[in-house]
């Protein structure tokens, strides 16, 4: 029979708050199987949601431009809490230790913003875009707007930092147990449960989300490398009738990670080693998102092409600040017109792998045989016209295999004669004169058809 205090516990996280925002509230290492491994890791500055603490359910969320429309030059990417490299509480809440080039989940709880994302049909598709940047130089007063130009290779910025990663805040897994239609679909197929509670019958706690992270190979052991947490939650101009202006919406987390040798930051924990560093509200769920190596999100651009404030406008930032860059078109009612489409085909004629270039007196490969229903051109249009001609393949071989004769090395001469009428008039070009009379069309052309078979072991066949 379970604890008064493992009831409790599942009582709480069966009930979580309806509605709020969202932090990074735990990291996790993920081994090659998709499992997590080694102990937990935290934010700066963690504040436990299930302690008794007043407002300690959302004292680590940090809404960037509180109270404003905009983000500005001077907001920082940090809350006051985590401005410095320091954990509120090591001995409880440490720090996560990682290897170098390893794979990271930072764990949230969606908190009603996929399983009651209908409430804001104004915000992107998969509840925005969550950005993680790596630096080994972080500074105090790290601004949010300089951190959003770090890119990918380095380069972007002041180059103190790296983009590491951009996901959907929605994972496709997560939800709160809050019954809604969408926890229920999701806890079907990943039912998560409390810490030490039968893991039987119906999920009876929070899946959380989480964003997957590669760390850096360059990473320094026993040196502390820093992330930085960022999700933008835009409204989007235009969307349910949001003013055309659209408004910003920026939350970060700030976390270290000590970078360590992998048989030290990924071995296994004894279950009272464990529990030390557990969460009031622990779940027991143990593998990372399935996607954890390959998951992409929605929107791909840079984080300035959802900003919509006039703070690209205070800062050089090359293209940006269009609000509207990675974006698409929001769905609409509308239908593709009825009616049928015509099927694509393909011939089904073999092409050697390497086979060797045609004589030196052979036609041109550009040279195109026109079919018997290419349009043919026109005095006021021979340049569209040209664009429709058809071109002719082949859907088997014209005639049987030849068959190399006795004594002549495999050596056989095939002869084809395609017999081709080309009538078009001679283009001319348009002047501000009377018509010309009718051009006089040429005579009619017949090429001869030139072409080269190769067998399959080598052997070369050509004819005229």
């Amino acid at each position: 029979m379970p604890s008064i205090r493992k009831t409790l516990v599942a009582a709480l996280m069966a009930f979580p708050a309806a509605m709020g925002h969202s932090w990074g509230e735990q990291l996790r290492n993920i081994d090659d199987k998709g499992n997590y491994v080694g102990q937990y890791g935290y934010p700066r500055g963690f504040v436990d949601r299930g302690s008794n603490a007043p407002g300690s359910g959302d004292a680590m969320s940090y809404r960037v431009n509180e109270g404003r429309a905009y983000i500005n030059k001077d907001d920082m990417v940090c809350p006051p809490a985590q401005r410095e490299q320091k954990q509120a509480n090591a001995d409880k809440f440490p720090r996560l230790r990682s290897p170098p080039g390893g794979y990271v989940a930072i764990r949230y709880q969606e908190n009603g913003h996929v399983t009651s994302a209908d409430t804001n049909p104004e915000k992107p598709e998969k509840g925005g875009t969550i950005f993680v940047y790596g630096t080994k130089e972080p500074k105090p007063d790290d601004k949010l707007v300089d951190v959003l130009q770090w890119t990918k290779d380095g380069q972007g910025g002041d180059k103190r930092g790296v983009l590491l990663a951009m996901t959907d805040y929605d994972d496709g897994r997560c939800y709160l147990n809050n019954g809604s239609p969408k926890a229920k679909e999701r806890e079907q197929f990943s039912p998560a449960y409390a810490m030490g509670s039968p893991q039987s019958g119906p999920s009876n706690t929070v899946m959380y989300c989480e964003t997957d992270v590669k760390l850096p190979d360059t990473m320094e052991l026993s040196k502390a490398y820093t992330l930085y947490w960022v999700w933008q939650w835009a409204s989007m101009p235009g969307r349910a009738g949001f003013p055309k202006e659209g408004k910003d919406e920026y939350f970060t987390t700030c976390m270290d990670i000590d970078a360590a040798s992998a048989d030290v930051a990924m071995a296994a924990e004894a279950p009272e080693a464990m529990a030390k560093f557990q969460m009031l509200q622990q779940d027991g769920v143990t593998t990372a998102h399935p996607d954890f190596k390959s998951r992409t999100a929605l929107f791909t651009d840079s984080p300035f092409k959802r900003e919509y404030g006039p703070v690209t406008s205070e800062i050089s930032i090359p293209g940006g600040g269009s609000g509207s860059g990675g974006d698409a078109p929001f769905p609409t009612n509308s239908t593709p017109p009825a009616g049928p489409t015509a099927p694509v085909t393909t011939s089904a004629v073999p092409v050697p792998s390497a086979a060797p270039p045609a004589p030196s007196n052979a036609p041109p490969i550009s040279a195109i045989i026109p079919s018997s229903t290419a349009q043919l051109p026109s005095p006021s249009n021979s340049a569209a016209s040209s664009a429709t001609m058809e071109i002719p393949t082949l859907s088997g071989r014209p005639g049987a295999a030849p068959t190399p004769p006795a004594g002549n090395d495999g050596v056989v001469t095939v002869t084809d004669t395609v017999m081709v009428t080309v009538t078009a008039p001679a283009p001319t070009a348009p002047v501000a004169t009377p018509p010309a009379p009718p051009a006089v069309a040429p005579p009619a052309i017949t090429p001869r058809a030139v072409h080269s078979i190769y067998h399959r072991n080598g052997a070369k066949f050509r004819g005229l």
